[in-house]
């Protein structure tokens, strides 16, 4: 039976102040992690949660603002490490909305995202050196642990009593793009908002 897999979701919450306001803009996305089968995901290196904060790559975001872009390979980015059975392919899809709302007014919204699949690694080596996805792809398939001949192995050996299937990890790296701002927000306050559903299953031919 094939695996459920796991449903990551990315809550998105981009609040704006007026050029006049004391305070900077705060612009984040809290990702929350919910899992249903042996693959395991955790996020920025524990737990279940983490945040894609766009101040901290531009502190001050205001209304008239140009876009604020976070790479897959910033500092910045968040990761998400995907471990489970070495043996099989991962499917990685994103369904995320294309501007973030509040009340009548909307601000643009993209994002990118880039894997490693290449065995052990520290998060940075892995993530300066990671697949960018090209943009406006929605979805991924690869190994959870790259092969050497790049051909699928004989299909996995059943889960059964006292088997436990090999291991690795690879990792998800997310960025993604706000604005441009000029102009869409109409120099209104006010907490913009969207959700981004990430699902990580194990891959079925």
């Amino acid at each position: 039976m094939t695996s459920i897999g796991k449903i990551l979701r990315e809550y998105i919450t981009l609040a704006l102040f007026s050029p006049i306001a004391a305070s900077p803009a705060l612009a984040q996305i809290n990702f929350g992690v919910y899992t249903t089968s042996d693959i395991t995901l955790s996020v920025n290196g524990g737990g279940t949660t983490g945040t894609l904060n766009f101040n901290d790559k531009q502190p001050d975001i205001a209304p008239n603002s140009n876009a604020v872009t976070i790479s897959p390979t910033d500092n910045d980015a968040l990761y998400i490490a995907v471990t489970g059975d070495a043996t099989r392919d991962i499917t990685v899809e994103i369904s995320a909305p294309a501007s973030l709302a509040s009340a009548d007014t909307t601000i643009p919204f993209s994002y990118r995202f880039a894997y490693w699949n290449r065995g052990s690694a520290s998060v940075t080596t892995a993530q300066q050196a990671a697949v960018q996805v090209p943009s406006g792809f929605t979805s991924a398939t690869f190994p959870l642990l790259l092969r050497s001949s790049g051909a699928p192995l004989p299909p996995p050996t059943p889960a059964h009593g006292g088997y436990t299937a090999p291991q690795a990890t690879a990792y998800l790296f997310l960025g993604g793009t706000l604005g441009n701002l000029g102009g869409k927000v109409g120099g209104k306050a006010g907490t913009y908002s969207g959700t981004i559903n990430i699902n990580v299953n194990y891959t079925t031919y």
